[in-house]
């Protein structure tokens, strides 16, 4: 049971550190943009399973679905999205990571 609160507990803090990061990424850019949770849920589960198959892929495809999302609108510029995506993932990767091992140690206790 520990281990079912565990998976949801990383489920909910990968997806929302993407919402929220790309929030303030949408905030941030002008003009201001919508960064759905469909688009978050996407790049979390790329991070996740991209880290367990590739190590350092996580950032690299959660990245490349952010580019992907944003290549859609028509005020779409290459470098300066895969800067902002780039950075998101970083952040995200981080916060799951610590994330990870915070709950891991709580389950463990």
């Amino acid at each position: 049971m520990e281990f079912v609160a565990f998976l949801l507990a990383i489920i909910f803090v990968s997806i929302g550190s993407f919402w929220v990061t790309g929030t303030l990424y949408g905030f941030f850019h002008r003009p201001a943009i919508y960064f759905p949770m469909s688009l978050a849920t996407k790049m979390a589960a790329s991070a996740v399973f991209g880290v367990w198959l590739f190590g350092i892929g996580g950032i690299v495809i959660a990245t490349l679905v952010f580019n992907n999302a944003m290549m859609k609108r028509q005020d779409y510029s290459r470098w300066p999205t895969i800067l902002a995506g780039s950075v998101i993932s970083v952040v995200c990767s981080v916060i799951i990571y610590f994330a990870v091992f915070a709950l891991a140690w709580g389950v463990l206790d």
